[in-house]
Parts: structure tokens; C-alpha cells; sequence
């Protein structure tokens, strides 16, 4: 006979209420009788058990939680089940070995490698060679930059016997630290080639290199072979072809890991630079991309390399025309040139889009960059054109002349003035997606957030990138901080001194969102409120990412801190349609629930017919009239909604 679900569960919620947890636990057990590959019937045992102090019991079937999640397919939720686990009994490290294989598979490649190196330490501090060994493996598979997992890997394959393997690695950090200028490790690792291989050409002739002159030229040690060897894969030709061929091919998490090998060698390689930042840009990753096309357009400026400047700015442009910072430095490059129309074209058009789209914190760019356009071409039909925005008293153009291609290496002209494209129309509710565009344009972004929202472009997010770009322009405006971010992360460290381009990880939003909520509903919101900071670096999931971390707020017993999220969250520019209305709602709950009826009231009045409003709003205007100090939700309401459709 088939177990009624609903009654079962209404009997185990009610023993729980009461304490009763060894007679909640055996209603969740009948459960496993029809569906026994259930991981959320065997998680909620699991917290029933640890509410008993059975911590035995509680491991043992949050692991059983894992293994159903991981044969169903919810790698996140396994991913959960495993943390729970290790904040139970940090002991069971064999965990996390788990955690690094499913955070691989999903792609989340830096809590991978934290989780195997946690492993490998482990491993290696009880003396457990061939287990570390395999571990370090690992790491250096999944990030080939990571020395430290080298040097280990070397090591024990010393001390396993394994003298080719250990000789490859030793050979390979030696290249590295002489293309790092780091000739005392380089020497190291070399003099650790010869105690295993005395007659090893390469190893003898830099070690001697290093010895009587000092250093050894950069691509001396990258290409210095044995006279029997082939090529190795870790030469830089070698990995420069293969990282091409895999970005032509779309599989940009290898060609990034082999790029960032590379940059490790020669830090700031422009050939190498240029082609990440095309990776980024075949990516959409247009954030990133822009900092490191403006960097690099920017450095071949200053160089007075016009050519190369114009053929990486039509690049982007190609993608994302609208670019006001990519337009500016455009105009900055004909400027240089001498052909001060061109210039004063480009200028004008940054100008048009600012003055349609405003920027928050920027009020006087459009102002400073018509400056410009008056005096490169006073009088130019842009001039006149945009002269009526910033003096009321002069004459519009009535027939304005379209703007010239933005440059020919483009092949593709600019947007004519008018009609805009529907995306940027002001509109109250949602509508396409726009391209993404930066906020900042002067500076360099830092790993911020993609803004997507059509109508009024959001602030970047302060997520601040690995290393920092240098600046493009001595008069930059810093990147302003969104109002909600700011309330929970810190401010941005300084510029770093003469830094060199940035190589910035990609961050999967959409994963590290959908690990968030699995956190967060497995009762990990600490956990969860991690993931939602990272997944809000993508403006298309910042305002689900920062509503969700206000409910962890608000499940933490923490209304106040989910009250000043959400309010923060309601003023910033991508809290729109259909979204706000959800935020306003839960904002409304909270102003219930601390007692503040009054702004409550504000709230719901903002969004009358939304879910059950009018029954709250005339269940607090009877509170008020019967002078009740707290009126109780009703049960049918929910106190928490569910994701944003579509993430």
C-alpha cells in the first residue's frame, strides 16, 4: 500500500514542532519505502538527527543525501549535502575529494582546485604519498599556472620512484622561473635535474647560463631542449597554437588555463594579451573584454601604433557599437591623427548615447566630451546637432547629417542618430535584452557586473578583478559603487602600481546563482550568500542574487540587514517590472513583520494588485482600526517567493 505524502509529512512537521525528533524521523523513513533515491526525504533526516546531537547518524544520511542527489543529477545540491557534512565532522576529508570532482564537472574550476589542494595536504601531511600524489595531479590538470601543485608533483614523484615524470616537472618550472626573470628558483629546479638526470642537456646549459652570467635570456630558457627531445607541450609555440585552435573552437576554459600559463611566463606579452582579450570577446564576456581592449588600444596609442590601436577598437565596436569608452578613445585616436571632424564625430556620438542614457555619477562626461566636439568642429552638423542639450537658445539642426562609419577596418557603418533601436526605448516594463554595456568609460572595469537592463544602465558592481588594468587616461572618474552592493561588500583596495593586464577568471553566473540556491535551500545560507556575491557580478542575475541574500537575512533571524538590502535594492536602476514588484513585496513582509504597518502600507500601495496584497492591505487597515498592535499572515501567503523565472 502506497504511503499517503501529505499526511506523512504533516505528522513529521508536527512531532518536530514538539521536539518529538526520533518520531519525526521514522514518518521521514517511510518515505524511502516508495522512493528510496529521494536525497531531500534523507537531508531532512539528516537535520532531524543533528537536532537529536546524533552526529553519526546525521553524516550518515546527509552522505545518503549526496548519492541520491549525484544519480539524479543534481550536482549543486550534492555539492550542499557534502558541505553540510564537513561542517558537521571536518574530519571526513575524504569529502573533499567529492566536492572537487562535482565542483570540475560543473565547471567551477577554482573551488575545485581549493578543494583538492585541501585534500592533497591532507594526504601529504599523513604520509600518503601515492593517494597526494594523485590529488596534485589533479590540480595541475585543472589549473596548469598553479606552481605550488607542480613543485608538489615533482616532489613525490621522487619520492615514488618516478624519475621521467619528475624531470618533465622539474624542467617545466625551470622554464617558467627563467621566463619569470626568477633565476635563483629557476636555478633550483634546474640543479633538481641534474641529481636526477646528470646528463640532461637543457638543465646543464642554463644552470651554467645562470651560473657565470647571471640570468638566462627569457627565450633561451623557454626553448632549450635536450637534443633527443620533441617538443614538449608545455613550450610556449606549443601552447600559444593549441590555445588558438581551442578558442576557434569554442572550448575557452582550456584556452584560458593554457593563456594564463603563458602570462605567468611573460607577464604583459602583448601577442598574448591580444588574444585573450578576443577570447573574452568571443565570449560575451564584454566587461572584461572592454578593460583589456581599451588597455591594449590605449598602450598602442601611446606608442603612436595608429594602426594597431584602430584595428583592436573595430574589433570591439564590431560587438558592442554603442560603447561610449571605446567611441572616446576612438575620437582620441583621430585626434592624434589630425582629422579633427572624424574625431569630433566620434565624440558626438558618445555624447548622444550619454545624453539618452544617463549615467549615474557622471553627470558631467556629456557636457566635457561636447567641449570637444565644439572645439575640434565648431559649427560641424554634430556641433549644431547636439548644441540645443546644453544651450536652450540655440537653433536644432532640422536635418542632421548621418555620422560617418565609425572607421573602415570595421567594415560596418554606425548607427545612424535616428531611429534609436527598440532596445533603448524608455518603457516601464522589460523588454529585448540590450547589448551589454559598461558604465564606467574612462577607467578601466574592474570584474564587475554585465549591464543589461535597456532602459537605464546600471552602476558596476565592485567585484574587484585579480590584478587591476593601468590606466587609459590621467583624468579617469572612478568607477562609482551600486548603492545595494555597497552594503555588503568592502570598498576596492588602491590601484596597484604599474600592474600588468589583468587575466580574470570567468564566473559562470548562472552556476554559482543555481549552487546559491541549492545552499540556500538545504539550509546553507552563510554558504549561499557567497555564491549570490559572485553570481551578482552578472548584472543578469544581480537583482535575483541580492533579493536572495536578503531572505538568507531574513532565514538567519537578521530582518533589519534584509530590510536595508532590499531598500538599497529598490533604488538601483535594474530593480524594474516584474522584479521590483516581487522585491517590494518581500520588503513589504519584512515592514510587517518588525511592526513598521505604516511603511508596510507604502509598500503594498506601490504594487495594489500584485499576489495578495489587497487582502494584507485591508487585513492592516482593520489592525489599525481596531488599534491591534500585530496582525498575524495568513497561512495561505507565502513568506518567501520563488527564483526569478528564466534563472
Amino acid at each position: 500500500m502506497a504511503v499517503d505524502r501529505r499526511t506523512v509529512l504533516q505528522n513529521a512537521q508536527l512531532f518536530a514542532s514538539k521536539g518529538q525528533y526520533d518520531a519525526a524521523i521514522a514518518e521521514w523513513r517511510k518515505l524511502t519505502t516508495d522512493t528510496p533515491n529521494d536525497g531531500t526525504v534523507f537531508n531532512s533526516i539528516g537535520d532531524l538527527q543533528l537536532k537529536r546531537n546524533a552526529t553519526a547518524e546525521a553524516v550518515a544520511a546527509f552522505l545518503q543525501a549526496a548519492s541520491a542527489f549525484r544519480s539524479e543529477g543534481s550536482v549543486l545540491k550534492a555539492i550542499a549535502a557534502y558541505k553540510k557534512i564537513l561542517k558537521v565532522d571536518p574530519t571526513r576529508i575524504e569529502i573533499y575529494r567529492h566536492l572537487g570532482d562535482l565542483n570540475a564537472e560543473r565547471g567551477l574550476l577554482s573551488s575545485a582546485v581549493q578543494d583538492y589542494l585541501t585534500l592533497g595536504k591532507h594526504y601529504f601531511k599523513d604520509g600518503r604519498n601515492k593517494e597526494a600524489l594523485e590529488i596534485y595531479r589533479k590540480i595541475v590538470s585543472q589549473d596548469p599556472s598553479n606552481r605550488d601543485a607542480q613543485l608538489r608533483v615533482a616532489e613525490l614523484c621522487v619520492q615514488e620512484g618516478l624519475v621521467d615524470e619528475a624531470v618533465r616537472m622539474y624542467l617545466q618550472l625551470g622554464r617558467e622561473q627563467s621566463a619569470a626573470q626568477q633565476y635563483e628558483q629557476a636555478k633550483a629546479m634546474y640543479t633538481a635535474v641534474l641529481r636526477l638526470d646528470p646528463e640532461n642537456a637543457e638543465a646543464k646549459e642554463i644552470t651554467s647560463m645562470i651560473e657565470t652570467g647571471g640570468g638566462a635570456p627569457i627565450n633561451t630558457a623557454r626553448t632549450a631542449k635536450p637534443p633527443t627531445a620533441a617538443a614538449k607541450p608545455g613550450d610556449a609555440n606549443d601552447l600559444m597554437a593549441e590555445a588558438t585552435r581551442r578558442i576557434e573552437e569554442g572550448q575557452y576554459a582550456g584556452a584560458e588555463a593554457m593563456l594564463t600559463q603563458l602570462l605567468s611566463r611573460e607577464p604583459g606579452n602583448p601577442e598574448i594579451c591580444q588574444l585573450l582579450a578576443r577570447m573574452h570577446l568571443l565570449q560575451g564576456n564584454l566587461v572584461v573584454a572592454l578593460g583589456e581592449y581599451r588597455f591594449l588600444a590605449g598602450a598602442a596609442l601611446r606608442a603612436q601604433d595608429y594602426g594597431m590601436a584602430e584595428s583592436l577598437i573595430a574589433d570591439y565596436l564590431k560587438v558592442e557599437p554603442a560603447s561610449v569608452p571605446m567611441l572616446e578613445l576612438l575620437g582620441e585616436l583621430y585626434q592624434e591623427k589630425g582629422d579633427a571632424a572624424t574625431a569630433a564625430q566620434h565624440y558626438g556620438r558618445a555624447v548622444e548615447i550619454l545624453l539618452e542614457h544617463p549615467e549615474p555619477g557622471m553627470p558631467t562626461l556629456p557636457a566635457e566630451l561636447f567641449e570637444k566636439v565644439q572645439a575640434l568642429a565648431p559649427g560641424s552638423a554634430i556641433a549644431r546637432k547636439l548644441a540645443p542639450a546644453f544651450d536652450p537658445n540655440a537653433e536644432s539642426m532640422p536635418e542632421p547629417e548621418p555620422i560617418a562609419p565609425v572607421l573602415e577596418v570595421a567594415q560596418a557603418p554606425m548607427p545612424e542618430p535616428e531611429p534609436e533601436p527598440a532596445p533603448v526605448v524608455m518603457a516601464p516594463e522589460p523588454i529585448a535584452e540590450a547589448p551589454f554595456r559598461l558604465v564606467d568609460h574612462s577607467a578601466p572595469p574592474t570584474e564587475a557586473a554585465v549591464a543589461r537592463p535597456p532602459v537605464v544602465e546600471p552602476v558596476a558592481e565592485p567585484i574587484v578583478a585579480k590584478v587591476a588594468p593601468p590606466p587609459v587616461a590621467p583624468s579617469a572618474p572612478v568607477v562609482e559603487t551600486a548603492p545595494v552592493v555597497s552594503a555588503i561588500l568592502p570598498s576596492p583596495p588602491p590601484p596597484v602600481a604599474e600592474p600588468v593586464l589583468p587575466v580574470v577568471e570567468p564566473v559562470d553566473a548562472e552556476t554559482r546563482y543555481a549552487l546559491g540556491m541549492a545552499y540556500k535551500d538545504m539550509g546553507l545560507c552563510e554558504e549561499a550568500k557567497e555564491e549570490f556575491l559572485l553570481s551578482m557580478k552578472d548584472s543578469g542575475f544581480f537583482v535575483d542574487s541580492c533579493l536572495m541574500m536578503a531572505l538568507c537575512c531574513k532565514e538567519q533571524g537578521r530582518p533589519d540587514q534584509a530590510i536595508q538590502l532590499l531598500e538599497k535594492l529598490i533604488a538601483d536602476s535594474r530593480c524594474r517590472g516584474g522584479n521590483a514588484q516581487l522585491v517590494r513585496y518581500e520588503l513589504a513582509l519584512l515592514y510587517e513583520t518588525t511592526g513598521a504597518r505604516d511603511r508596510a502600507l507604502t509598500m503594498y500601495h506601490s504594487i495594489p494588485s500584485f499576489h495578495d496584497v489587497p487582502r494584507r492591505v485591508e487585513a492592516l487597515r482593520l489592525q489599525a482600526t481596531n488599534g491591534a498592535a500585530h496582525t498575524e499572515r495568513p497561512a495561505s501567503a507565502p513568506t518567501s517567493p520563488l527564483p526569478i523565472a528564466g534563472h
